[in-house]
């Protein structure tokens, strides 16, 4: 499957020396969210091990003028890549916001309120992040709550790419 990613380009000449990518968790901005993505991962896709931080993905071609992908005075490349499907795991970009700020992905106002009411529990909590992975889900949420679902704003995450055809691992 065709996808890309969008990485600093010292990145990119760091993956052409080493002949691969993979994130590093000494980088992680937030170790706990990585974890549990990682952990997911590994319980959806088969055979998946990860080592490190996984890479992150999009289905569509990212313009090089969007602020949320690269940081602002640093040389950026994006990388088009051939990716078995069954490699890669899909998510929403703007719902994976709540799980880095430790909030439940709520379907309305009032199951927030519920939860809010009870001091969100942790657990309660992290049970909704599943949701994350149900697109169906998300885009069925009312507008008015969650705003339009946005599927070109599906990511996704893959434990490495390598250079070689078919570059995932």
């Amino acid at each position: 499957m065709i996808v890309y990613t969008v990485q600093p380009e010292f990145i990119y000449k760091k993956m052409r020396e080493r002949g691969y990518l993979e994130g590093d968790k000494k980088f992680a901005m937030f170790p706990e969210a990585y974890a549990w993505m990682i952990n997911q991962m590994e319980k959806r896709i088969t055979n998946c091990k990860v080592e490190n931080n996984p890479v992150w993905l999009w289905q569509r071609k990212p313009s090089g003028n969007e602020k949320a992908l690269a940081t602002k005075g640093e040389r950026w490349v994006i990388l088009k890549l051939d990716v078995p499907e069954d490699k890669i795991l899909w998510s929403s970009f703007e719902d994976w916001h709540a799980i880095l700020n430790n909030n439940p992905i709520t379907y309305s106002e009032k199951e927030w309120d519920s939860l809010n009411e009870r001091g969100f529990p942790k657990k309660e909590v992290t049970k909704t992040w599943e949701r994350l992975f149900d697109h169906e889900w998300l885009a069925s949420r009312p507008i008015e709550w969650a705003g339009k679902y946005k599927e070109h704003w599906i990511q996704g995450v893959t434990p490495r790419i390598t250079m070689e055809p078919n570059g995932a691992s």
